[in-house]
C-alpha cells in the first residue's frame, strides 16, 4: 500500500503543470507564524473553545489506540488482526459521518450537529472504558469515531467561517498542533501504566473529555458572534 501511495504521488509530482509565482514578500518565521496563530485564535472565543475541547478529547482518543493492542490481545484474547478490524470498521462509521454532517450542519445549524456529535463521542468513550467484550468494544469504538468525525466536520466548518483569510495558515498551523499535542501523552500513559489499570486511566481520560466537550459546546452555544458569523 505504501509503495502505490509513493507511486502515485511521484506521478503526480512529474504530471503536475508547473506554476510559476512571483513572491511579494519574504516567508513568515515559524515562531512568527505560532505568534499570529495563537492571538488569532485568542482573539476568536468560538474557536478556542471548540480547539481546547477537542484537544482534550484527542487525549482520549489517543489513548484508546495506544492501549487497543493490549486491550485486544492480553484481555480479549484476540489476535493483532482484531484491532485492525477494530480501527477498519471506526474508519468506515467516521468517513460516513463526515458525509452526513456536512449536510446536516446545512440543514439544522452548526451548533446541533457539534453537541449532537460531542455528545455521542463522550459517551461512546465512558462506555468503552467499562466494557469486557470485544464485540461490545468494536461496536463503541466505531460510536467513538464516529463522533469525533461529526466534530471534526464542526471545527473545519468553524474554521472556514472565523479565520481571516489573511491569518488563515499560521491560525491552521497552530490548530493542528494543538490538537496534535495529546497523542505523545497518550502514547506515554500507555508505555508507564501497567496493564492491569488502563482501563482505570481511560476512564479517567473519558470523563476529562466528557468535561471538557461539554463546557465547550455550553460556551460555544452562548457566544453571540458565533451565530451572527454563520447566520
Amino acid at each position: 500500500m505504501l509503495t502505490t501511495i509513493a507511486a502515485f504521488s511521484l506521478l503526480a509530482c512529474a504530471l503536475a503543470p508547473r506554476q510559476y509565482a512571483v513572491k511579494t514578500e519574504l516567508p513568515q518565521p515559524v515562531l512568527a507564524g505560532l505568534r499570529t496563530g495563537w492571538t488569532t485564535l485568542r482573539s476568536l472565543p468560538a474557536l478556542g473553545w471548540l480547539v481546547c475541547g477537542l484537544t482534550l478529547s484527542n487525549l482520549a482518543i489517543g489513548l484508546l489506540q495506544a492501549a487497543a493492542p493490549v486491550i485486544v490481545v492480553q484481555q480479549f484474547g484476540h489476535s493483532s488482526a482484531g484491532v485492525g478490524l477494530i480501527w477498519s470498521v471506526a474508519a468506515v462509521a467516521s468517513l460516513i459521518t463526515v458525509a452526513v454532517c456536512r449536510r446536516a450542519i446545512d440543514r439544522f445549524g452548526l451548533w446541533p450537529v457539534g453537541a449532537l456529535s460531542a455528545t455521542v463521542a463522550a459517551s461512546a468513550c465512558l462506555a468503552v472504558s467499562l466494557t469486557h467484550t470485544y464485540t461490545a468494544y468494536l461496536v463503541l469504538i466505531a460510536v467513538l469515531m464516529a463522533g469525533e468525525g461529526g466534530m471534526t466536520v464542526v471545527l473545519r466548518t468553524l474554521r472556514s467561517h472565523l479565520i481571516p483569510q489573511q491569518v488563515f495558515g499560521a491560525t491552521l498551523s497552530l490548530t493542528i498542533l494543538l490538537l496534535l499535542l495529546p497523542f505523545p501523552l497518550a502514547g506515554l500513559l500507555v508505555a508507564t501504566v501497567p496493564p492491569t489499570l488502563l482501563g482505570h486511566v481511560i476512564t479517567i481520560c473519558a470523563a476529562v473529555q466528557a468535561l471538557g466537550l461539554c463546557l465547550a459546546f455550553l460556551r460555544l452555544r452562548t457566544l453571540p458572534a458565533l451565530h451572527a458569523r454563520l447566520a
